[in-house]
């Protein structure tokens, strides 16, 4: 809180409305796991029903594990640490975070606002609050930000055990389209594919680059986070899928909430981690062996 005081101004332009909204989105967020169509997951052995599941049946204290899935959005706090670089936080980037997080100007972009500067694409000018270039393609913040999700899932993969393929390495689909996903996993154990592909967006949680004026910065209402789902699965599963290739949008908000399919994706990667690191320690037996005493 040292940085505060230099910006003592910024509580007098923060709108209530949108600091309720805002904080309204990164509240927990819950789903059930099991889709209520399994053809919209590809993860389905991943995420068996309570009535396929015997294990469940047998179990009801499963069934609740079984059905939800449940990501606290600021519970990455309790991982930062300052000491060491990948989870430091510079001041600017505090006072950024802060800022977008209550719902306030961001001290930066209001200088822009105010002087009119253009964004990159030569179309919008920037937002107090950042709603245009956080996800503008032609702006270099939102590229670093959509490349920085699609290293972190890469590594996720390469830390279970995967081998990867990023950005321009990433298979395409038919000769004729030739569209190309950014992230791919080889031999992921999905029947019947042999790789699995994720595409990366990053999406505003408000409308942020309408020509319609008075639209821009309010909050999006319609379901437009399975929209974008929806028109990446229509761009690339089918196509993918006719070179056996399994496809996977990775969609999450700037607020944080991420797309349930992105969301099984992490979970099975993390489940992939957890089953290989037991492997490596081996059987109970194995423990007590002397590899695994204090020197």
């Amino acid at each position: 809180m040292r940085l505060w005081p230099s910006h003592q101004c910024v509580p007098g332009y923060i709108s209530l409305t949108r600091s309720e909204q805002t904080l309204g989105l990164q509240s927990s967020h819950c789903f059930k796991a099991c889709r209520a169509d399994p053809n919209n997951t590809i993860f389905v052995l991943h995420f068996p029903t309570p009535g396929t599941d015997s294990q469940v049946q047998a179990d009801p204290a499963l069934k609740e594990k079984a059905w939800y899935l449940i990501r606290m959005l600021l519970a990455f706090f309790a991982s930062l640490q300052p000491q060491r670089q990948s989870t430091r936080f510079t001041g600017e980037m505090w006072v950024n975070f802060f800022c977008q997080a209550l719902g306030a100007p961001i001290p930066l972009l209001r200088a822009h606002a105010v002087t009119r500067t253009q964004c990159t694409c030569q179309i919008f000018v920037l937002d107090q609050y950042g709603d245009h270039v956080l996800t503008c393609k032609k702006h270099t913040g939102a590229i670093v930000s959509h490349d920085h999700v699609m290293n972190v899932s890469a590594q996720l993969a390469c830390n279970s055990g995967l081998r990867v393929r990023i950005n321009r390495k990433v298979a395409t689909t038919a000769v004729d389209s030739n569209k190309q996903g950014d992230v791919q996993a080889m031999e992921f154990g999905i029947p019947g594919y042999n790789y699995l592909v994720w595409d990366v967006s990053l999406v505003s949680d408000r409308i942020s680059s309408s020509t319609q004026h008075g639209l821009n910065g309010k909050l999006q209402l319609s379901d437009y986070l399975n929209a974008w789902a929806r028109r990446k699965i229509g761009k690339f599963r089918r196509e993918y899928a006719t070179r056996n290739i399994a496809f996977a949008p990775a969609i999450l908000l700037v607020a944080g909430k991420i797309h349930p399919e992105f969301l099984h994706l992490l979970w099975v990667l993390a489940d992939m981690q957890t089953v290989q690191y037991f492997n490596l320690a081996g059987d109970e037996e194995d423990i007590r062996n002397e590899r695994f005493k204090w020197s």
